[in-house]
């Protein structure tokens, strides 16, 4: 179980790396083709809106693959301080607050798309709209004129990503001996330190 669910958790974090790459790739030349055309007075408007929203992608598999690599921002004052066995258990804790995020995260998706409704309805986004009031699949972009909905899609993505990396480090974080998560550098603690990590 453990082998599967890390092997696909690398295996999304990879693609996430994969995107990631392409749109810090995209966005500057996407920036700077519009600034020239600017400069000759020949804007293109919808490639600022494209802009912002690869942006909002970036940011959202940014924080993904993020909580995979743990490289979050984080005071770790309090979990370097106690003994290795209770440091465990504030990772297992931790680990089981982002699973619970993403779960949480991925029905509050599933309630915003309403893909059974939709399905039920014959995919009439009309009807939809008439029975739920619930316009997301009719709202269209500004200056793209696509559906919003396209570019929302990046939630129940990074929903799904975040709940299988949480789920991954998680068994990691429980199958790993509480020795052994001992931060880089730091000495277990001998028999009479009462079990503090100096």
């Amino acid at each position: 179980m453990l082998k599967i669910i890390t092997n696909l958790s690398d295996r999304i974090a990879q693609a996430e790396r994969g995107v990631l790459r392409l749109f810090a790739l995209a966005l500057p030349l996407m920036i700077l083709a519009n600034v020239a055309g600017r400069a000759m007075r020949s804007p293109i408007y919808w490639m600022d809106e494209l802009s912002i929203l690869i942006m909002v992608w970036l940011a959202m598999i940014a924080m993904s693959l993020t909580l995979k690599t743990r490289d979050a921002v984080a005071v770790t004052m309090l979990v370097d301080a106690v003994p290795p066995f209770l440091m465990k258990a504030m990772k297992i804790l931790i680990d089981l607050l982002v699973l619970v995020f993403g779960i949480t995260l991925l029905v509050l998706c599933h309630r915003w798309f309403d893909p059974m409704t939709l399905m039920r309805l014959g995919f009439d986004l009309r009807e939809f709209s008439g029975q739920t009031f619930n316009f997301m699949y009719q709202d269209t972009t500004a200056t793209l004129g696509v559906a919003k909905f396209w570019f929302w899609l990046v939630m129940p993505l990074v929903a799904v990503s975040i709940s299988v990396h949480a789920l991954s480090n998680l068994l990691q974080t429980m199958a790993t001996p509480a020795e052994a998560a001992l931060p880089c550098g730091v000495p277990a603690p001998a028999a009479g330190d009462r079990g503090a990590i100096q």
